[in-house]
């Protein structure tokens, strides 16, 4: 993850509150041995005792989720209070957002111990989720969301832009998946924008907090992260190769078990070395060179050169792209490729101090 949201853009929460309140209101009677018909009079008495007055009209209108929340009551019915415990406290957990994804607290699922109320669940609040296009809710988020990106490009993999909310809909996924935890489906801290790319081809329905053996894993908040800092160091040379290739290696020297949670749910070395390392250095170098030529034709670099001049050309670079790094294709990448050479020249690679060397100097390529 590179760049945080704004936590602003969760607030226009109260539909998630109502469905949430809504059912700890059928539980509450339920374990009191009060009795709920599926009427429109129970239903408008439920809405009475757990939504706010501002909210209470709207909500009467969705006869759907009505039915949806019956459909579920129904369902817990026969249920022991214990067992209804239990699926309240599922209900708790999984809107625990922050802690899941940090790691202190272990998700609760029912799908496996009570699969029928999953299922009632699921329906009822995706049902919900599905009004919050309607209420323009959305909507409201990804504008404040666009706003608060400097460059408009995808921030869980800086390739891909985001799209302006003038174009069709944005994907905004369901960051803990709806169909392992439906009671967040309406939880608009588990509603994130991303490029449709990291969503349909990378996230699908992937569950980010637990591996494919069940494992617990940590994952990065969108509303609340540090983003990883990124090293190419480890890189090496390929043998025997002109012009220069390179074995990327990518690292993430900062938060390692978000980070492996990153890079294993958006493939992201992968997407790096292939769409980005490989396809664009020869071009970052290729930049170098225009700027040395430049600096030739204004006498500011001179054909007696030291080796620690030309150093000093690729270091003024490396430092000029630091500072402005290309926007999109995760142009964050190519100051840390001169980096990268900047440091195998400075161990003394000779393959490296000749390629800089010719490139500063103007030397055209022997034939071979």
């Amino acid at each position: 993850m590179l760049r945080c949201y704004p936590i602003d853009a969760t607030q226009e929460n109260w539909l998630h509150d109502a469905v949430t309140n809504l059912i700890h209101e059928v539980h509450q009677k339920l374990d009191a041995g009060h009795i709920i018909n599926n009427t429109q009079a129970d239903w408008v008495q439920l809405i009475d005792d757990s939504v706010t007055i501002d909210n209470r009209d709207k909500i009467k209108k969705f006869t759907g989720m009505r039915k949806h929340l019956f459909s579920y009551k129904d369902e817990i019915l026969n249920l022991t209070p214990q067992q209804r415990g239990s699926i309240l406290a599922a209900m708790t957990n999984q809107n625990l957002i922050e802690n899941l994804l940090d790691g202190s607290q272990q998700a609760q699922l029912i799908n496996t111990s009570h699969p029928t109320v999953h299922e009632k669940a699921k329906t009822l609040f995706v049902f919900c989720f599905e009004k919050l296009t309607e209420l323009n809710i959305r909507e409201n988020q990804y504008q404040i969301i666009f706003d608060s990106l400097p460059e408009k490009i995808c921030p869980f993999c800086g390739i891909e832009r985001v799209m302006d909310p003038s174009e069709t809909a944005q994907d905004q996924d369901h960051y803990l998946a709806k169909s392992i935890y439906p009671f967040a489906a309406t939880n608009m801290r588990n509603l994130v924008p991303m490029c449709r790319c990291c969503n349909r081809d990378y996230k699908k329905d992937i569950n980010v907090i637990m591996d494919a053996n069940g494992t617990h894993r940590a994952a990065f908040d969108p509303y609340n992260c540090i983003p990883p800092e990124i090293s190419l160091a480890r890189s090496t040379l390929v043998q025997d190769t002109s012009p220069v290739k390179f074995e990327w290696e990518i690292d993430f020297l900062s938060e390692p078990d978000k980070s492996k949670t990153w890079d294993e749910v958006f493939s992201i070395r992968n997407r790096y070395k292939r769409d980005v390392l490989n396809r664009y250095f020869d071009r970052w170098l290729s930049g170098f060179k225009i700027q040395c030529t430049k600096h030739r034709a204004r006498g500011i670099i001179q054909p007696n050169f030291t080796n620690d001049q030309i150093r000093d050309q690729l270091q003024y670079y490396q430092e000029y792209k630091a500072e402005h790094p290309s926007i999109g294709l995760a142009g964050f990448l190519e100051p840390l490729a001169f980096k990268l050479l900047l440091k195998m020249y400075d161990d003394g690679d000779d393959r490296i101090i000749k390629l800089i060397r010719d490139t500063v100097l103007g030397i055209p390529l022997q034939a071979p």
